[in-house]
């Protein structure tokens, strides 16, 4: 029951998803909102999910109307709650990151709006393609230099209609260079290694395996970024290395140490691309995973050599 309740307080409610928009956890681009054009009042817009979508939240507008990449209504937000023109080009544009769909003939900029209510509530989130660069490939001058970082577009415009005013939102794409994989990586193995040192080295602290495990669970949590079902995944390991912490058993602890480090290295993308949400959440991120990846083969290495340690044989009988 514990688990549930941890899982329904981290699922999102109340907002309406239009399209997949497929993208990652992380990425090499940071995403912001850098400024406005006309009067936005009335309505909440910020960039989730890493960069992959825009969130607009309708707060005291009577009528927002998100439009489309050739001017045409796209999203409507109202006393209703959201809905989609499915007549709009953007709706099909919108079902992958790169656009590969090809909108049908009953789908233009001029065709008349066919409204399909999506929630009943006054958010929406979306993928919006004037917020990210298209292609796989960077641009030319981040080929020829990838350690510098540079202004992707400097004010995209998210072109929206608040109660009848023409309102923009100015999205900024920066390339972000690649962090020092090898740097990291490096040194949480060499963490790991001090903190197995420590545990064969010193047959005294070994009682503190537990706690290096649920620390290790902790840590794993802290880094796994916005993902929903890896928190509750996160949350369960916590759970088991709790129980050997408090049972003091060194087998539960081994396994919730296991569990922390498949967690964090599933998310070794954080060592390869910097985190859309910037680099102090990246940094943060990192070394959260950093920690969890040495603990844990910490506790692991420490189990495995106390389990090939020579048992003394028992004593003549009396």
């Amino acid at each position: 029951m514990t688990l549930l309740a941890i899982g329904c307080a981290l699922a999102p409610a109340g907002v309406a998803l239009a399209h997949n928009g497929t993208g990652g956890s992380s990425s090499d681009y940071r995403i912001e909102i850098e400024g406005w054009k006309g009067d936005h009042t009335g309505i909440q817009l910020r960039v989730v999910e890493l960069g992959n979508r825009l969130e607009l939240r309708r707060t005291t507008a009577s009528i927002v109307t998100i439009l489309g990449y050739s001017g045409e209504p796209y999203l409507r937000l109202d006393a209703a709650g959201v809905a989609e023109n499915v007549n709009s080009p953007a709706h099909y544009l919108n079902l992958d990151r790169f656009a590969s769909t090809n909108p049908p003939a009953t789908a233009s900029a001029d065709a008349e709006p066919s409204w399909t209510l999506l929630s009943t509530g006054s958010t929406v989130r979306w993928h919006d393609h004037r917020a990210h660069w298209m292609s796989t490939t960077p641009r030319a001058d981040v080929l020829s230099d990838p350690d510098v970082e540079r202004v992707i577009f400097p004010a995209n415009q998210v072109d929206l209609v608040v109660d009848g005013r023409a309102v923009a939102a100015l999205i900024r794409v920066t390339w972000l260079p690649t962090p020092k994989r090898l740097i990291w990586l490096g040194t949480a193995a060499l963490l790991g290694l001090v903190v197995a040192a420590g545990f064969v080295l010193a047959p005294s602290i070994k009682r503190l395996l537990p706690l290096a495990a649920l620390l290790s669970s902790v840590a794993a949590l802290a880094g796994q970024g916005a993902s929903n079902t890896r928190h509750v995944l996160g949350a369960m390991v916590i759970v088991v290395a709790f129980a050997a912490v408090v049972l003091r058993r060194p087998l539960l602890a081994t396994a919730a140490a296991v569990g922390a480090g498949i967690l964090a290295t599933t998310r070794i993308e954080a060592f390869e691309h910097e985190l859309l949400a910037g680099w102090p959440d990246a940094v943060a991120q990192r070394t959260a995973l950093a920690v969890a990846l040495a603990l844990c083969l910490g506790v692991v290495a420490a189990a495995i050599v106390g389990a090939l340690e020579p048992t003394p044989a028992p004593g003549p009988a009396s």
